[in-house]
């Protein structure tokens, strides 16, 4: 178990900075009690260290990153304690660069079976595939409300 984060878009120091603070919170965690916020994240860093999450008791945040994959493979459950802008439980936002070729290409939540609270906003990943595939409605717990993607 390790805590998880509520800093938003908010960031401290460069993007090697970021990265060095996430791997020492996630590092061998199986259940992030909070957020996951994964922020400004660079290409060139190896995410595979989040594999081992299978739980998140808040939202997750994914923004402004450009790694082609996010390795959350084994994330089964998004409980939605919190929410992200009030409502969301997962929220995707502008993971490419629009000068070079690097972007967000694959989400990889090929475990997640529900969000028992709160909506999925993805939105502005100019190379992410598949996510118009996924029968988000099924996944999420809420019938009141409408995926956005």
């Amino acid at each position: 178990v390790c805590a998880g984060t509520l800093n938003g878009l908010s960031v401290t120091g460069d993007a090697q900075h970021q990265y060095q603070t996430l791997h020492k919170m996630y590092n061998n965690c199986e259940i992030v009690m909070g957020n996951l916020e994964i922020v400004l994240i660079d290409h060139t860093q190896d995410l595979s260290f989040l594999q081992t999450i299978r739980e998140v008791t808040g939202y997750i945040l994914i923004a402004m990153n450009v790694f082609a994959s996010l390795p959350l493979q084994n994330l089964r459950v998004i409980r939605g304690t919190q929410f992200y802008e009030e409502k969301f439980a997962l929220f995707v936002l502008l993971n490419y660069n629009p000068n070079a070729t690097h972007a967000l290409r694959h989400l990889g939540l090929n475990q997640l079976t529900e969000i028992l609270a709160g909506g999925v906003y993805i939105e502005k990943n100019a190379q992410l595939c598949h996510v118009d595939t996924v029968e988000w409605r099924d996944i999420m717990r809420d019938p009141r409300l409408e995926p956005i993607v």
